[in-house]
C-alpha cells in the first residue's frame, strides 16, 4: 500500500502539543499518523494532509522546509464547527532520485483520489504538481489546474521537470488530460513575452496581481472549476512572507491568500491544494496555517449543485448576442452563475462557472472572454 511509505509525525512534537494545546484545537480533532498509533484508517476521511520535502528541482535555492514548525502552528488553530474528518498522514521521505519521489507521490495521490479524499500537500517545490496531475490518469475527465504564482512556469529551456518548467511538461504530456490552466497573480515584469503569447495561443486564462487585488471575486468562478490548485508561496508580498532572500516587494497579501484558499475549498471540483516553495520563519508558518484553515472552512461549506435542468434550484437565462445565443444558469441556493459551453465540435456539454458580470456583459452584446476561450479550447 502506497501510504505505508509515509513517515509518522515525530513523538517530540506530539508530546509537546499534547501538554499545551487546549480542547477544540485542530490538534485535538485530527487523526494523526504517529509512531505510537500508526497509520490512521482513512476510509471516512474527508481531507488528508501530506508533507513533502522534495525541492531538488526547485528553480530557487531552497532550505529544507520545516514542516515540524508549520504543523505546530497549524495544530494550534481552532477546529470550528466543521463536519469534516481530517487526517494528517505524515511526511513523504525523498526518494533516491527526484523521479522516485514523483512516483511515490503519484501512487499516494492516486490511492487517495480513488477514495474521493481531498488532499492538501504542504512543502516541496512547484514541480510537485506534475506527479499530482499524472495521478488523474485513471479517470476519463479532463483536468483543470490553477496556479497562484507571480510567473507562468512555462520555461522550455530544459528537459528537466522543475519549478519553472513543470507546466510546459504538463501541456505537452502524451496523456492529453489537461483541459485548462489558469494563472492568478502573475506580474508582467517577471513574465516573458513568449510565455504570454503561449498563454494566449492555448486560450488559457490569467489574472494579474493588480486585477486580483482590485477584485478578488474574479478568482471565485475559476477556483470553482479547478481540480488542482497550486500556491507558490514566493508569490506572496514581502510584507506577507518576510522572505529575505526570495521575497518580492509586490505580491499576494496575507488576506487575499486566505480568500483565494477559501474559494478553492468551496469548489466541489477541487481535489488538491498544494502549498509549495515554503519560507522558513514563524510568521510564514502562521500564514500557511491560516491558508490551510480557510481552505478547510471552504470545504466544510461546499454545496453540491449539478442538476442544471432542475427549475426548482436553477434559473435559466437565454441571452441573444449578435454572435450567438448564450445560455446562463443561476443557482437559487448559492446565487452563483454558470455559462453553457456547447459546440458542434464536442458531444459533451460543459457548464462553465462565471460571474453575474459575465451575464451583464452578454446583455450588452459583449461575449464574455471566458466563454470565448472555453469554446476555442474544445
Amino acid at each position: 500500500m502506497s501510504l505505508e511509505l509515509l513517515k509518522p509525525i515525530s513523538n517530540g512534537l506530539i508530546d509537546e502539543l499534547d501538554e499545551n494545546y487546549l480542547q477544540g484545537s485542530l490538534f485535538k480533532k485530527l487523526d494523526i499518523h504517529t509512531l505510537s498509533s500508526g497509520l490512521p484508517n482513512i476510509d471516512n476521511s474527508s481531507v488528508c494532509i501530506v508533507g513533502v520535502n522534495e525541492y531538488r528541482n526547485s528553480f530557487f535555492e531552497t532550505d529544507k522546509q520545516d514542516l515540524y514548525s508549520l504543523r505546530k502552528e497549524l495544530y494550534k488553530l481552532k477546529f470550528s464547527n466543521w463536519k469534516l474528518t481530517i487526517t494528517d498522514l505524515g511526511n513523504l521521505p525523498n526518494g533516491n532520485t527526484v523521479d522516485d519521489t514523483y512516483h511515490a507521490l503519484y501512487e499516494i495521490c492516486k490511492e487517495l483520489l480513488s477514495k474521493k479524499i481531498i488532499i492538501i500537500i504542504i512543502g516541496g517545490s512547484n514541480d510537485i504538481i506534475y506527479p499530482i496531475f499524472k495521478s488523474f490518469d485513471s479517470y476519463n475527465n479532463k483536468v483543470n489546474i490553477v496556479s497562484i504564482d507571480n510567473q507562468f512556469d512555462l520555461y522550455q529551456e530544459s528537459d528537466l521537470v522543475s519549478g519553472r518548467t513543470y507546466m510546459n511538461k504538463i501541456i505537452i504530456d502524451d496523456s492529453n488530460m489537461l483541459n485548462d490552466f489558469t494563472n492568478i497573480g502573475y506580474q508582467r515584469h517577471l513574465c516573458s513575452h513568449d510565455e504570454l503569447q503561449l498563454m494566449e495561443k492555448l486560450f488559457f486564462e490569467y489574472i494579474s496581481l493588480g486585477q486580483i487585488s482590485e477584485n478578488n471575486m474574479k478568482a471565485e468562478p475559476i477556483m470553482r472549476n479547478a481540480n488542482i490548485v497550486g500556491f507558490d508561496m514566493k508569490s506572496l508580498s514581502f510584507s506577507a512572507s518576510f522572505n529575505k532572500t526570495q521575497g518580492n516587494p509586490n505580491g499576494i497579501d496575507s488576506r487575499l491568500a486566505c480568500i483565494l484558499s477559501k474559494y478553492a475549498g468551496q469548489s466541489n471540483k477541487t481535489n488538491f491544494l498544494g502549498l509549495f516553495e515554503l519560507n522558513n520563519n514563524t510568521v510564514s508558518y502562521k500564514l500557511y496555517s491560516e491558508i490551510i484553515w480557510y481552505f478547510l472552512d471552504g470545504v466544510d461549506k461546499r454545496i453540491i449543485e449539478s442538476d442544471f435542468n432542475d427549475s426548482q434550484t436553477f434559473n435559466k437565462y437565454i441571452v441573444q448576442t449578435s454572435g450567438r445565443d448564450i445560455i446562463f444558469y443561476k443557482s437559487k441556493v448559492s446565487e452563483k452563475w454558470w455559462m453553457l459551453i456547447d459546440t458542434t465540435k464536442n458531444t459533451t456539454v460543459t457548464y462553465l462557472p462565471c460571474l453575474e458580470s459575465d451575464y451583464l456583459d452578454a446583455l450588452n452584446d459583449n461575449i464574455p472572454i471566458r466563454w470565448l476561450k472555453a469554446t476555442k479550447r474544445i
